[in-house]
């Protein structure tokens, strides 16, 4: 979260004063129990619904937990030495026994968890029913009711046995679906690319070098930000405005999905369910990426929301046949869903793996009275279409009509994207690149504003600021930093 009143203060001070006084607080409140080599279960709220008063919102249904990824359930959590310890894969089901009471759950090893401990999220495992133009339509029951395990006014019980039932269940997470992690060669690639996609420092370092997400590039003798890399092809006319763009501050993202659930209902994106979110064909325009890095009992830990860039040197407009992916005169890389036939060539060449295809039609048997909450600003797609962030423009469109009946020109601020307007965090600023004065040219203009993959050349329009690291000196102590296979998991 964030302190009320603190926005103009002197942040990197801040951030020392509430960083000692939050491990002190820590230190002394901490609670040590001797759980005698027995299993702990702990009982969480879903970050999706909740609850489980949230059961029937498909949409926060099938948004991923921020940090497993896993739509639609849940499961139970352990870590990686627990799993070892009980020779346990991610999909097994194990059966849970506490108390005289028992539960078949599916278990999804996690970096960072305790050992001999089970993170068990309550809300789910209840019948959820579907409205559709004919009838009423029972949806089978995802996930798994935990609260037979549960004491009524405790939130952690200790004294569980658990047993493995020779089971698996699909689980649709979606961390990798355009990964190859599943040998260590591609794990060891995850962790060296890791310094690039999610660019971090400390305070201590930064303030002796406040540009070193340079470094990476320097590297690799890639040119600073205000030189281009030379490209094949011609580039595009910007000399005149608004030239559109946006930054991302992940210092401050907290991966709530806020972002994700508002572009959802903005944009008429549907919902595909757990099957089709299992073939990694989910259709949610921003993605929230997570990533593991160090030790696995230990890791770091950092997020990244990832939408279209709206590259100035888009890959996907190369390739399209039909000419359904364009670039307008103000930096847009748009979408002309009329054109395309589904070749699905864009999705193929774009680095950042951020377009969608519906695979079905989705919408063809959605009722008059769900159709009428559908944003009449937005086309709502069919089968065979791709599809992907627009930057919102619709909301352009609107600000520039708006500012053209009021008789003046569009000034910063006329226009707030989705993904920003619902951002609790402030972590998104969009606007004219071109005005100098805009928030969105000054979150530019730090010295810690990057490019995603910058080497591939494509200039993307959405650039992000650097992470930051404060930890306390009494829990950095590099001795104790060891390798794992897990390394760079993602």
């Amino acid at each position: 979260g964030f302190l009320e009143g603190t926005q103009n203060s002197n942040i990197l001070l801040d951030l020392k004063l509430n960083r000692d006084k939050v491990y002190s607080a820590f230190k002394a409140n901490a609670i040590y129990l001797d759980k005698n080599d027995v299993l702990e279960i702990k009982f969480s709220s879903s970050s999706q619904i909740y609850d489980g008063r949230f059961i029937n919102n498909f949409w926060l249904r099938e948004a991923p937990d921020p940090v497993s990824k896993i739509t639609w359930e849940n499961v139970a959590l352990i870590s990686y030495n627990t799993a070892k310890k009980y020779n346990l894969q991610n999909s097994d089901v194990i059966s849970i026994n506490c108390g005289g009471e028992s539960i078949e759950t599916p278990v999804w090893l996690l970096p960072a968890l305790t050992d001999d401990t089970i993170v068990l999220e309550m809300g789910y495992g209840r019948k959820m029913n579907r409205i559709t133009d004919r009838n009423y339509i029972d949806e089978e029951v995802l996930g798994v009711n935990v609260l037979p395990l549960k004491k009524l006014s405790e939130n952690f019980i200790i004294g569980a046995n658990i047993s493995k039932t020779n089971k698996k269940e699909i689980i649709a997470c979606v961390q990798d679906h355009h990964g190859l992690d599943l040998e260590k060669l591609a794990g060891d690639e995850i962790e060296g690319r890791l310094p690039e996609i999610i660019r971090e420092s400390n305070i201590e370092d930064y303030r002796k070098n406040d540009d070193f997400v340079l470094d990476y590039d320097r590297k690799w003798h890639i040119p600073d930000k205000n030189e281009d890399i030379p490209s094949m092809y011609p580039t595009h006319d910007y000399s005149e405005g608004p030239q559109w763009g946006m930054s991302i501050d992940l210092n401050v993202c907290s991966g709530c999905n806020a972002c994700a659930i508002a572009c959802q209902s903005e944009n008429n994106i549907p919902v595909v369910g757990k099957e089709q979110v299992y073939k990694g064909r989910e259709m949610s325009w921003v993605r929230m990426d997570r990533y593991f890095k160090g030790d696995v009992d230990n890791p770091e830990f950092a997020l990244q929301p990832v939408s279209c860039l709206h590259c100035e040197n888009a890959p996907c407009e190369q390739v399209c046949p039909v000419a359904a992916t364009v670039h307008d005169e103000e930096g847009i890389n748009g979408m002309a869903y009329n054109r395309c036939i589904g070749t699905r060539y864009c999705a193929n060449n774009c680095p950042y793996k951020v377009r969608r295809f519906n695979f079905h039609n989705y919408t063809v048997d959605t009722p008059e009275v769900v159709q009428m909450a559908h944003n009449p600003d937005v086309t709502v797609r069919f089968r065979g279409v791709m599809e992907k962030c627009t930057y919102c423009i619709q909301r352009i469109s609107g600000a520039k009509i708006k500012a053209k009946n009021e008789k003046r020109a569009l000034i910063d601020g006329d226009v707030k994207v989705a993904c920003q307007s619902s951002c609790a965090m402030d972590a998104i600023e969009f606007g004219d690149i071109t005005d100098p004065n805009s928030r969105v040219s000054k979150a530019k203009s730090r010295s810690h504003d990057y490019s995603l993959l910058k080497m591939l050349n494509t200039k993307p329009r959405t650039t992000y600021l650097a992470k930051f690291r404060n930890p306390h000196p009494d829990l950095v102590d590099p001795s104790k930093v060891k390798k794992h296979h897990e390394v760079g998991h993602h």
